[in-house]
């Protein structure tokens, strides 16, 4: 009789504590959210408009805490090394994810260090320079670099970033000696056009926008082969296959990925905020704002096409070369 009075207030007991358990109230404090690049580019123009709203359907803050350094190796180390909690995560692109960590010793492997929580959008980098440079065109920046070996700076956000990649293309297709010069992201690259520090570089139309509008800085291409429509500002904007440099092409997604090790409840909860972020009115008018695009995939589907993404990228990288050492 005392050992199934034992039984039955063990059994009482699991019973009350199990609810507790498996309640997660996930979260219940602050998210971070590390982006690997400097102020003032194209993802932390994002970044500041989504948290807000993020914020409000997640239930608690997420915080932007911007980590540049070593090709967005610094900041996506940082998070491959933090506590999969959910609590940490990442807004990076495919750059980031799938092409630097073969370059060099990030020190993880990205399809075993992160997964993903989804793509909001994607964009492809525009070549740009402030508006006193003596060239207009593709055609003229090309013959001008010709007449200039070795005098003008081409700046971008990164090695092996969303715009070092179709410069190092132009510069192979189009036989130009420039000098590369790498920025911690896409903000710095802006400022070095804007100074004069640099005679021409990659941007998105995110952060050449206003720019383009004050005069400051004119647009001569877009990587690949797809004009930018429906854009009253660039879809005049010829495209680099148009101008006879069909290999110069580059398509930046931006993802959000958490580490890997994630309780799956948590991510599933991480994933279905982000769905519901992309049918909110407030998200959709900043993205309309900032004359972007949703063009949204959940983190599941993102997740899929990684790995055959990286064997694509092995071949670029060796197709393009050491430059981006």
């Amino acid at each position: 009789m005392r050992l199934t009075r034992i039984l039955g207030s063990l059994a009482l007991a699991a019973a009350m504590v199990a609810p507790a358990v498996a309640q997660d109230n996930y979260p219940e404090r602050p998210i971070t959210l590390v982006l690997p690049l400097g102020a003032g580019g194209s993802h932390d123009l994002h970044a500041r408009g989504i948290t807000g709203v993020i914020s409000d359907i997640l239930g608690q803050p997420m915080v932007v805490k911007l980590v540049p350094g070593g090709a967005g190796m610094k900041g996506s180390k940082e998070v491959a090394d933090a506590d999969p909690d959910g609590y940490t995560i990442i807004f990076t692109h495919n750059g980031f994810d799938q092409i630097v960590p073969q370059t060099r010793d990030a020190g993880f492997d990205p399809l075993t260090a992160f997964t993903a929580i989804a793509k909001i959008n994607q964009a492809e980098p525009i070549l740009c320079s402030p508006a006193d440079e003596p060239f207009d065109t593709l055609e003229e920046f090309v013959a001008y670099a010709k007449e200039h070996p070795g005098e003008i700076n081409l700046g971008h956000s990164g090695n092996w970033g969303a715009g070092h990649i179709p410069a190092m293309q132009l510069i192979n297709a189009s036989e130009i000696e420039v000098n590369l010069i790498p920025h911690q992201g896409g903000g710095p690259t802006l400022q070095a056009l804007l100074s004069g520090e640099d005679d021409i570089g990659t941007l998105f139309t995110t952060q050449a926008r206003a720019h383009v509008k004050a005069g400051t800085i004119k647009c001569l291409a877009v990587a690949g082969d797809k004009p930018i429509a429906d854009d009253e500002d660039f879809s005049d904007l010829p495209t680099m296959a148009s101008l006879g440099y069909p290999n110069v092409s580059f398509t930046m997604e931006r993802i959000f990925m958490a580490p890997a090790g994630v309780p799956e409840d948590r991510l599933e909860k991480l994933r279905s905020a982000f769905a519901e972020l992309m049918e909110n009115k407030s998200f959709q008018r900043f993205i309309n704002s900032i004359g972007e695009k949703i063009d949204f995939q959940g983190g599941d589907e993102y997740d899929e096409k990684r790995p055959a993404r990286l064997e694509e990228y092995k071949m670029l990288i060796d197709k393009v070369g050491g430059g981006g050492n």
